[in-house]
């Protein structure tokens, strides 16, 4: 079943806002310097916003990546047949129009806009906006954040997106030119438009681990 987006609920205030080391007017990072900063702290997921921001992202507990890699699988092996685009992972950055620099949980950029960046593009933080982006909710997460965050996405030429959340067993679908809608409970999702004919199973991810 779907709805329209409802009014936040209690669920909302599970998690905690990502923290945020504000570095100008001291210093402003661009873009290769922010890179140069991530390569220094590989085991430290980070982001930067369109102010300038450093985004210090919470870590990933084991049952939210092992959640996690069963998207990225599920979109890869449907992308091997497809074969119109490139599927990426959580570790995967892209740098949008608004200056930000974003990681999507899972992500999937049209082929023939993949191979107009250089090589020297693509092995830093990509400057491409996805097609298609998933958010994964994990305890550690507020849903009003990823919310935001999905609504930036759409912002900056993503035409399709979807939060996963576990914790309500829902999907929020964010389609270009359309109202939000929530799948409540839903045994599968469909893709539409850019990513029409992949179904992510939600079996896996919307049960624990036995």
């Amino acid at each position: 079943m779907s709805t329209i987006l409802p009014p936040l609920t209690t669920s909302d205030s599970i998690g905690f806002e990502p923290a945020r080391l504000v570095l100008r007017p001291l210093l402003k990072l661009d873009a290769e310097q922010f890179y140069q900063l991530v390569l220094q702290n590989p085991d430290q997921p980070l982001e930067q916003n369109a102010q300038g921001e450093v985004i210090i992202m919470s870590p990933t507990g084991s049952a939210g990546s092992r959640r996690n890699n069963k998207i990225s699988q599920q979109l890869a092996n449907w992308n091997d047949q497809d074969q119109r685009g490139d599927v990426f992972d959580s570790n995967a950055l892209f740098r949008f129009h608004n200056g930000a620099a974003l990681s999507p949980d899972a992500s999937w950029v049209e082929k023939t806009r993949w191979d107009k960046l250089t090589e020297e593009e693509q092995e830093s933080i990509a400057p491409v906006c996805p097609n298609f982006v998933i958010e994964l909710r994990n305890k550690t997460d507020r849903l009003k954040t990823l919310q935001d965050k999905l609504t930036e996405y759409l912002a900056n030429g993503v035409e399709l997106g979807w939060i996963i959340d576990p914790l309500t067993s829902q999907v929020h679908i964010y389609e270009a030119g359309k109202p939000v809608q929530v799948l409540d409970r839903p045994a599968t999702v469909a893709g539409t438009g850019c990513i029409a004919g992949f179904v992510l199973d939600l079996k896996e991810i919307f049960t624990p681990a036995g």
